[in-house]
């Protein structure tokens, strides 16, 4: 019986994603094919995955034009770095979404006129145009 849980997403670019894991200093292996490790020697597989110090992974794995999550919660969150699964998501899911919208404002010519991190952890980015 497997104890793998899905998380849908709205990650769609690696690049981001694996600064995004950078950013928030995880330990990960990007490939094809790569093992991510579950209850009782159950294993699936994904295209980057995290180490979590113990016998469990975080993985990522592209479906059509997102990443979803998978990982044994059950273990990951009793392991190593006892890593919770909602602050896990929330914290990639919110450090990739800064990181596109950065790349997006520069691509687009936009200057970052101010920059603040609120209480609840969420960043307002106040962009302009170059004159």
């Amino acid at each position: 019986m497997s104890h793998f849980l899905r998380i849908k997403t709205q990650i769609r670019e690696r690049a981001p994603l694996v600064q995004a894991l950078r950013d928030l200093h995880h330990q990960f292996q990007e490939g094809q094919d790569l093992t991510v490790r579950g209850f009782v020697g159950a294993k699936t597989t994904a295209d980057i995955v995290v180490d979590t110090g113990c016998n469990y992974d975080i993985g990522f794995q592209r479906k059509n034009q997102e990443y979803e999550i998978v990982a044994d919660w059950w273990g990951v969150q009793r392991g190593g770095q006892r890593i919770q699964q909602d602050t896990f998501v929330q914290q990639v899911s919110r450090q990739y979404a800064y990181l596109v919208v950065r790349e997006q404002a520069r691509e687009q010519n936009l200057i970052v006129e101010d920059e603040r991190t609120l209480e609840n952890g969420d960043v307002v980015i106040t962009l302009s145009e170059r004159a």
